[in-house]
Formats: structure tokens, sequence, C-alpha cells
């Protein structure tokens, strides 16, 4: 029941900020110009303030551990995300290829999970919570560039694309942590400012792209719920059984398991906008999904209270 509550709280607030967005464009305080700086901003600047922060806690060996484990099974989850959009989403003749198989592998994993998993397993659920989003930034910064990008993706392009703020946050991050580095109070009191506004000006961003776009085109489109029901439901169910099978710790299971039945993130329409791929598209499955995922991620923690 605590974490139906928490998860509807959370999609009410996302809607919230989204719908004023979308009100702010429709009344001419924004335009498409305005969404894209944004954007930039969003993806240059706050989302690496909110890495780096993620790892301003005292260290402990014991967490290490749990941290690689998390790490390299959110990897293979994400592996299996991303195989499963290559056979589900086919790139001939499909041009929201890029849109539909980000919206499928990237969840909205910091802004519903992270509040989840705090309900749920409290400080040290969030703690594994930032190798998960570590995972999650490495990725999308690297396979997710090349995939909205086009590109081939040769070595040279993968080292290109990686070298990016929010790569060299989670590479400061990380090391702050291992050596134990604490931020100056005023400093980190900075960050954390910055980092407050990562939600806010994402669904901002996603209202004011929705504001432009017809959602119920969307709805009507058999298409919307079928790449719905793979990312809500396939995916987390398959990496319930992954998890299963690692007999992973619970703890770590439980934080993975939440992250993976998140919605679609909002970063899928932040790529599009940064690389003009149809962001109104990218919006619309972020609303559908986390309407969606309403009814979604209580069923799927509900099959892992069973499983695990």
């Amino acid at each position: 029941m605590d974490l139906a509550y928490i998860t509807v709280n959370k999609i009410i607030e996302m809607f919230l900020i989204l719908m004023i967005g979308a009100a702010a464009l429709k009344a001419g305080f924004a335009d498409s110009e305005t969404s894209k700086k944004l954007s930039a901003i969003l993806l240059n600047v706050i989302s690496p303030c909110v890495i780096i922060m993620s790892y301003q806690i005292d260290f402990d060996k014991g967490l290490i551990i749990g941290l690689a484990v998390t790490a390299g099974l959110s990897a293979a989850s994400f592996l299996l995300a991303i195989l499963l959009s290559r056979l589900v989403i086919r790139s001939k003749g499909n041009p929201d290829m890029a849109v539909e198989r980000m919206s499928i592998v990237y969840s909205n994993c910091g802004f519903i999970g992270v509040p989840l998993i705090n309900g749920l397993l409290g400080a040290k659920g969030v703690f594994f919570m930032t190798a998960y989003i570590t995972v999650f930034n490495i990725l999308i910064w690297s396979h997710g560039i090349m995939l909205m990008s086009g590109k081939a993706g040769s070595l040279m392009d993968t080292v290109k694309n990686f070298l990016h703020p929010s790569t060299f946050a989670i590479g400061a991050g990380i090391f702050f942590f291992v050596i134990g580095l604490h931020l100056p109070e005023v400093v980190g009191n900075s960050l954390s400012m910055i980092g407050a506004m990562n939600t806010p000006v994402a669904m901002l961003i996603s209202g004011m792209n929705l504001a432009e776009s017809e959602l119920l085109s969307c709805l009507k489109n058999p298409r919307t719920y079928m790449i719905s029901f793979v990312k809500l439901v396939v995916i987390p169910l398959l990496t319930l059984l992954l998890l299963a099978a690692a007999r992973a710790d619970r703890t770590i299971a439980v934080t993975i398991l939440t992250a993976a039945a998140c919605p679609s993130g909002a970063m899928g329409t932040m790529f599009a906008l940064q690389y003009n791929k149809d962001s109104g598209y990218a919006s619309k499955l972020l609303a559908v999904t986390t309407a969606l995922s309403l009814f979604t991620i209580p069923a799927v923690m509900l099959a892992g209270s069973a499983v695990l």
C-alpha cells in the first residue's frame, strides 16, 4: 500500500509540472526555442550536479561491494532492454526508431525511482540506486547518443560522445566517494540547489513539447500501447527473472526492479530536442507510460515480493 501511495503521489506531481509547462507554452510565455535552450542547460549543467551530489556520502567498504554488484546487475538489465528494443523496434522504414528504442530502454529512474526506493528501503536503497543511475548515465551518454545521432558508432565516436559533462561528473563523484572527500558546505549547497531543478525543468520542457503535439493521436495509436507494454511489463519481468536467477541480495534486487519498472524517462525528450528527432512523440510516450505506470509499478513490485 505504501508503494502504491508513493507512486500515485509522484505521478500526480509529475503531471502537474508537465501541465504547467504546457500551459506556459500555450499562454505564450515560452516557445520551441525556449525548450531547446532549457534542454541544453538541463543536460550540461543541472544533471552533472545531481550526479556529483549523489556520491557525497561517507565511505564504507561494505557498500563498495554492494555498489559493484548493483552496477553489474543493472548493466545486465540494460543489456536485456537494449536487445529487446532491437527485436521489437525495427529500423527499416521507421523514422521514429531512435525515439521508440530510447523510450523502451531508458526509464525515469531518477524522479520516480529514487523517491519510491527511499520510501521502501530508506537511505541504503537510495545509495544502491546511485549505482543504477550511474550505469544509466554511462549508457545514455554513449549508446543513447549514438542511437539518437544515427552514427555507426566507431571507437572514436564512442570516445567523443563519452566526453560529456555528465560522464565527467560520474568520474568525479566516484573519486570523491572513494577517497572520502566531502565538498565544502557552500559548494555542496550550491550544487544541491542546482540539482534540485532537475525534475521541474525536465517536466516543464516535456510539457512544452507536449503542448506542441497532438496527444489524442498518440492515444489512438495501438503502437503506443505496444511500446508501453514492453517498457512497463516485459522489461521489468525479464529483470525480475534475472535478479532471481542471480540470487541477488533483496535490497539490491528491489532497488534494480523498482528502477526498471519506472516509465519512460524525460531524457528521451531532451535528446530528441538536441538531435532534431520527434520530441513531440517522445513527450507523448513519456506521458502515456507515466500514466500507465500508476497501475503497472505496484503490480510489478507485487510480483517481485513473491519471487525475491
